[in-house]
């Protein structure tokens, strides 16, 4: 026997069994795998038109959503402004309210200030009535002690 001798009963069993292989694939297997080949295809056809229209939502749901950001950027910048507005108000309010209770209480302490210096230029007129009595007492040898002549001396006294 030869290493390549072509034998042709060999040859014919050999076409024979791959025809009849071939046949057999053909009419049971190929029609099977062909459908599921084709049902496939519908599938990722499926799959690629649902892509399509989820990045077509996507899309517009993004669109939608800078819309609404811009809006609520919007509100919330008008917010900020009129509470700004509001905060000047009020800022306005208290330093007007500020200023008149500095100029009521710089009004009383003056007053306080006016009454205080009065109730001490009476007491040293009283004082200064009451000194000159006892210097005039000393020097002249006279007593001061009635009640008119004290009253000349305090009203010489305020005159000056």
């Amino acid at each position: 026997m030869e290493l390549f001798e072509i034998e042709p009963g060999l040859a014919i069993w050999t076409w024979l069994s791959f025809g009849l292989l071939f046949f057999i694939l053909w009419k049971f297997l190929l029609p099977s795998l062909l459908k599921s080949i084709k049902d496939r295809e519908k599938t990722i056809a499926g799959a690629v038109d649902n892509a399509e229209e989820i990045q077509k939502r996507l899309d517009e749901i993004k669109k939608e959503e800078s819309k609404i950001i811009d809006k609520a950027r919007a509100q919330a910048d008008k917010i900020l402004g009129d509470t700004r507005k509001e905060a000047d108000v009020l800022k306005s309010r208290l330093i007007a309210k500020a200023e008149e209770e500095a100029e009521a209480i710089v009004s009383r302490a003056k007053l306080k200030a006016a009454e205080e210096r009065e109730v001490l230029l009476q007491a040293l007129q009283e004082e200064l009535a009451d000194f000159v009595c006892e210097a005039s007492e000393k020097v002249t040898g006279v007593s001061f002690t009635s009640e008119k002549d004290r009253r000349m001396v305090k009203e010489m006294a305020r005159t000056l």
